[in-house]
């Protein structure tokens, strides 16, 4: 048993500790599964401490029926199933014999040592699992648990429940026994019913890449997570008879909590040979041993690849503007390649598109005069069987230390918002990459670039500040090449602000709601030109504004609206205006909702009929509404307190009451609920059984 855990990989168990110490919460976790006939639950410990004493104290199990043919039970059903505890050390021969997993857990349950190491047990690693051992017990259990369900329930940490029904749902709660004084455990839950059955997915977007001899497979993870934690790899050699690659799944050891985390599994095969074509599928697996679906088959050919690769070595623009470039590469892999190709591309990251193919395959250098001011080459030594081989791309800038002529036509415009809009004359280079623009709000400042890249239009927009005292902005222009040199300043441009300052807002500093009328309170507009003062409102079943009141700069802030009907939202906003007939921008609105009339919406007729016969009693009621959202029955059972009973749907006016006992007075109340939200009273009805 000591062998196999010493052949789990020293990274799975430093991953798995990780997770181990990311468990800060003590506390059961749970996962369940339904199946057609019956649910599979699996749980386990948040952490080390907490497994050590649910082994020895064990899980308690109860199951609560709670909803039988989609109605929830009055007092769900209990059943309490048992105790669960790993068994005893005796029993665990013949699954360990069986299975490798089983042999991890029992050897974490019951070795007297965990030495996952397998050599060096005088040195640091031997220290590190020591200090670690309960740790790597803990972690390296749950990780065969998720791997061998049956190992999983001989250890206690799962059940198979099969009297189970369809038409039944249940909450089942998996508890700690282990004393509070000795350490609190919380416990958990899992509600699930047999109908929640959905068949596996098949696992989705996968990819393969085929080199030399071998071939990269990968699939999407992060969305199949919640089904599968292992995967089965097949492969085919007709597209027909698939077998399992490996005789484990194949899982993704990752660290918990990781951001980065790939998204993708990755898994590598190696090809009998190549030349031939391969196709390969891929299956989940659950926590529970079920085997998924396989996916849509991927296929390819296994390619040699070109050992040999071009290096450029030099590359240099003379005075008439062409490039000489150079490049090497091992004569043994001329008679393996067809011929060079040179690949030209404005950016590092391409695209590189060939400008000049067919070179010999024995040339080492070649000329090349069609340049951009910012080139990268790439060689690319074309295989005469299997995958060509490019060398990295290298940087070539044609020399260029002439700037650009400074921007003509500058002209500038400012309305009245502050928005500035600068235009000119565009640049004639070939080589003009784009302009910079510039502003200062006096000549004795500095000019100060509006953007901290270069822009690329031939007009631009600002944005002043119209409550500056200055009335003039000075605005100049630079163009630049693609190698960033940069031109003069344009001519300065001087750009007249508009005088025209409207008002500041008043401000809302009350308002309530008082005998079923809106009171409002405001803090007027300060500024010394303002005129009046216009409070606008608007009702929720109103798309405009309507001007309320009207009131001159000295008219105190306060106004009592007695225009409003119950059951109503009202929003309110208040513009100030100056003496130039400048309007400031909307107060910031306040909204205040007028309560209705619960009486208006209370039903007319609420009643009870006794059938001691049938054992029943029959409510209904009448009503003249049209807005009925739901109604809301209450049950009181004499000496109990009440409670919400039944939410009845608007169309319906009468329930049944058949949970009676005989000689018992029962008290049923209703209440209506609009569409709106709004509840009216109580209506009650007193019934003797």
């Amino acid at each position: 048993m000591k062998s196999v855990c010493k052949s789990i990989l020293l990274l799975a168990i430093y991953f798995f500790c990780m997770h181990a110490h990311a468990q800060h919460a003590t506390a059961i976790r749970a996962v369940a599964r339904a199946q057609q006939k019956q649910i599979l639950i699996r749980w386990g410990a948040s952490n080390a401490q907490a497994w050590r004493a649910l082994n020895k104290y064990g899980f308690s199990v109860s199951r609560f029926t709670v909803i039988r043919d989609k109605s929830m039970l009055a007092k769900p059903e209990r059943k309490d199933i048992g105790v669960f505890k790993p068994k005893a050390l005796a029993l665990w021969e013949t699954l360990v014999n069986q299975d490798e997993n089983a042999a991890i857990i029992a050897q974490a349950l019951y070795g007297d040592s965990f030495d996952v190491s397998g050599k060096d047990d005088q040195g640091i690693l031997s220290t590190v699992n020591k200090a670690q051992e309960a740790e790597q017990r803990f972690a390296l259990s749950l990780y065969a648990a998720d791997r061998s369900f049956e190992a999983a329930l001989f250890a206690g940490w799962g059940l198979v429940d099969a009297d189970v029904k369809q038409n039944e749902k249940y909450l089942y709660r998996i508890k700690s026994l282990v004393p509070a004084n000795v350490l609190f455990i919380d416990s958990t839950a899992v509600f699930i019913s047999p109908a929640d059955f959905k068949p596996l997915p098949a696992v989705t977007d996968i990819a393969a890449f085929f080199g030399d001899k071998a071939a990269t497979l990968s699939w999407d993870y992060n969305g199949l997570k919640d089904y599968y934690n292992a995967y089965f790899i097949e492969r085919s050699s007709d597209g027909t008879n698939f077998y399992r690659v490996t005789e484990r799944p194949v899982t993704k050891i990752s660290e918990q909590g990781n951001k980065r985390a790939a998204a993708r599994v990755h898994y590598v095969d190696t090809l009998g040979m190549n030349n031939v074509k391969y196709y390969y599928r891929v299956r989940g697996v659950t926590t529970f041993g079920e085997v998924g679906p396989p996916s849509e088959a991927v296929s390819g050919i296994g390619k040699k690849m070109l050992t040999y690769v071009p290096h450029i070595i030099r590359s240099v623009v003379d005075e008439t503007g062409s490039l000489l470039i150079e490049w090497e590469f091992d004569d043994a892999g001329n008679s393996l390649i067809k011929s060079f190709t040179l690949n030209q591309s404005q950016t590092e990251q391409g695209p590189y598109f060939p400008v000049i193919e067919n070179i010999g395959a024995t040339k080492r250098s070649l000329r090349y005069d069609k340049l951009f001011p910012a080139n990268y080459f790439t060689i690319t030594a074309v295989a005469i069987d299997g995958e060509s081989r490019t060398s990295m791309p290298v940087l070539v800038q044609p020399l260029d230390s002439i700037p650009p002529q400074a921007p003509a036509g500058v002209k500038v415009k400012i309305d009245s918002s502050g928005v500035a809009i600068i235009s000119w004359t565009p640049n004639t280079e070939k080589d003009l990459h784009g302009y910079k623009v510039f502003r200062m709000y006096s000549r004795n400042s500095e000019l100060t670039p509006l953007t901290d890249s270069i822009f690329l239009g031939t007009s631009f927009v600002d944005t002043v500040s119209m409550r500056l005292t200055n009335r003039k902005v000075f605005y100049a222009v630079t163009a630049l090449d693609k190698r960033y040199n940069q031109s003069k300043f344009s001519t300065l441009i001087t750009a007249i602000k508009p005088d025209v300052v409207p008002p500041t807002s008043p401000v809302f500093t009350k308002y309530e709601l008082f005998d079923y009328q809106v009171k409002l309170s405001w803090a007027d507009s300060h500024d010394e030109d303002v005129a009046s003062h216009s409070l606008f409102r608007k009702a929720d079943t109103e798309k405009d504004w309507r001007l309320v009141a009207k009131f001159n700069a000295s008219t105190p802030g306060k106004y009592t609206d007695v225009a409003v009907q119950r059951g109503h939202l009202y929003t309110y906003t208040l513009v100030s205006k100056d003496s130039s007939g400048l309007e400031s921008l909307p107060a910031t609105p306040v909204s205040i909702k007028v309560a209705g009339d619960p009486d208006d919406i209370t039903v007319n007729m609420f009643n009870a009929y006794v059938d001691r016969d049938k054992h029943y009693i029959e409510l209904f009621w009448k009503d003249g509404l049209n807005n009925v959202e739901e109604y809301q029955l209450y049950r009181q059972k004499k000496g109990e307190p009440v409670t919400l009973w039944r939410i009845m749907k608007q169309d319906e006016r009468r329930t049944v009451d058949e949970a009676l006992a005989v000689n018992t007075e029962y008290t049923y109340g209703i209440r209506v609920v609009t569409k709106a939200g709004q509840m009216s009273r109580m209506k009650w009805v007193v019934v003797k059984y």
